[in-house]
């Protein structure tokens, strides 16, 4: 199955497109609506995805990989990683150096590993639609991060609680875009099973992309307007073909 990607809208060269039809066994099924920042249900032999993409995201991702102004944004970028392990003393053993650790994991400078992924913890604060283009700049693979099990969201709250900023939101990868209150994993459309909300969360109205909240929350889940700049958290599986290329 592949989206074929046939609406731009050239007013805003940031702007969102939806797939606008779906292979499925051969046929290609038109979507009823597209427009730009949305999230889209598509039906295919059963299956329910929410899916969404960006055509400038591709386009700006082999043009800026090479550019020197990425080349100093990831200079200052592995400096602060550095700099986080240096000062998260609770994660590093009495007879380990962060030099060492760094060396034994299977995550590449300025990520870090938890559990079987690879976390990148942007200090910058963008809106989640930059945020989502400058996590896949990194290369194929690379997300905002999906929260998928009970496990995997308490070590990524324990992880934020030694190195995130408690002043800010944290950026992760869900979105209810199109289709208010069906919350999925962007890109993959994987529908939200397991969830953390806070108190009264989700609000709903139009906050439809997901943070995860610091302070007394304790990095619980909560909905807020997309473009809103805040810090944000990168993914990619340790199991995966690495990214770059």
């Amino acid at each position: 199955m592949k989206n074929t990607l046939i609406y731009s809208d050239p007013a805003d060269p940031w702007g969102w497109v939806c797939g606008c039809g779906r292979v499925c066994g051969g046929e290609v099924r038109p979507v009823e609506e597209c427009g730009r920042r949305r999230l889209f249900l598509k039906r295919c032999g059963g299956e329910e995805r929410l899916e969404m993409t960006s055509v400038r995201a591709e386009r700006l991702t082999e043009r800026w990989r090479g550019a020197w102004a990425w080349k100093v944004l990831w200079v200052a970028m592995v400096v602060l990683s550095l700099a986080s392990v240096v000062l998260a003393k609770k994660n590093v053993s009495s007879n380990t150096s962060p030099l060492q650790n760094q060396l034994r994991s299977k995550c590449p400078m300025a990520f870090h590993e938890i559990g079987n992924k690879c976390y990148f913890y942007g200090y910058f604060p963008l809106n989640w639609f930059r945020a989502a283009e400058f996590c896949h700049s990194f290369g194929n693979g690379v997300s905002l991060a999906t929260i998928e099990t009970s496990q995997e969201n308490l070590s990524i709250r324990k992880w934020l609680a030694v190195n995130g900023n408690h002043n800010t939101g944290v950026w992760v990868g869900g979105s209810d875009n199109g289709h208010s209150g069906k919350w999925a994993w962007f890109p993959t459309g994987q529908l939200v099973d397991f969830s953390n909300w806070g108190p009264s969360q989700p609000s709903g109205g139009d906050q439809h992309c997901m943070y995860l909240v610091g302070g007394l929350l304790g990095y619980q889940w909560a909905d807020f307007h997309c473009d809103f700049d805040m810090h944000f958290l990168c993914e990619y599986s340790v199991n995966s073909v690495k990214p770059w290329r």
